[in-house]
C-alpha cells in the first residue's frame, strides 16, 4: 500500500474518514451482537418457559456469560480492526487494550469506587470480556495469515479506483 503522502486527495479523505470510524464501528459491532444475543435469549425464554426451563444450572450460566460477554467483545475488536484502512493488526491490539481498560473500569474499579462489593462475579465478567477481546484480536491475526497463505489476499486499495 502506498504511503499516506503519495495517495490522492480523495483517497486521503476516505482514509481519514475510515480512521475516524474505527471506534464507532467497534462500538456498533459490540452493540449489534449484544442486541442479537439478547433477542435470541428472550425468544428462547419465551418459547420454552414452563416447558423446558434451564434455570441457573452451570451450563446455562456458562452460556450466558459466553454469549453476553465474549461474543460482543470479540465483535468490538473485529469490527473496529476491519474498518481500519491500514494496520489492522495494530488496530486490533489497540482495541484489545482499550477494551480491557474499559472492562476493568466497568467491572472492578468503578464498582469499588461506588462502594459496592467486588466479588467473583465481577472478575468472571472481566475475564470473559478480556477473553472475547483476545479472541477478536486472534481472529484478525488468523484472517491476515490465512489471506497471506491462500494467495487470495490482494487487498483493496482506495487509490486503485479510477
Amino acid at each position: 500500500m502506498n504511503p499516506f503522502s503519495k495517495i490522492s486527495r480523495r483517497a486521503k479523505l476516505i482514509e481519514v474518514l475510515r480512521w475516524l470510524g474505527v471506534l464507532p464501528a467497534a462500538l456498533c459491532g459490540n452493540s449489534l451482537v449484544l442486541q442479537f444475543v439478547s433477542a435470541a435469549f428472550a425468544a428462547v425464554h419465551l418459547i420454552s418457559y414452563g416447558v423446558w426451563h434451564i434455570g441457573d444450572s452451570g451450563i446455562a450460566e456458562f452460556l450466558k456469560v459466553f454469549l453476553y460477554y465474549v461474543l460482543p467483545s470479540s465483535a468490538f475488536v473485529i469490527a473496529g480492526a476491519t474498518i481500519a484502512p491500514r494496520f489492522q493488526l495494530a488496530t486490533a491490539i489497540a482495541l484489545w487494550g482499550l477494551g480491557i481498560l474499559l472492562s476493568l473500569m466497568t467491572h472492578v474499579l468503578l464498582q469499588q469506587l461506588a462502594g459496592n462489593r467486588v466479588g467473583v462475579t465481577n472478575y468472571v465478567h472481566f475475564l470473559a470480556e478480556s477473553t472475547g477481546l483476545a479472541v477478536g484480536a486472534a481472529g484478525i491475526l488468523w484472517h491476515r495469515r490465512w489471506k497471506r497463505r491462500s494467495g487470495g489476499g490482494k487487498e483493496y486499495r482506495i487509490e486503485d479506483r479510477s
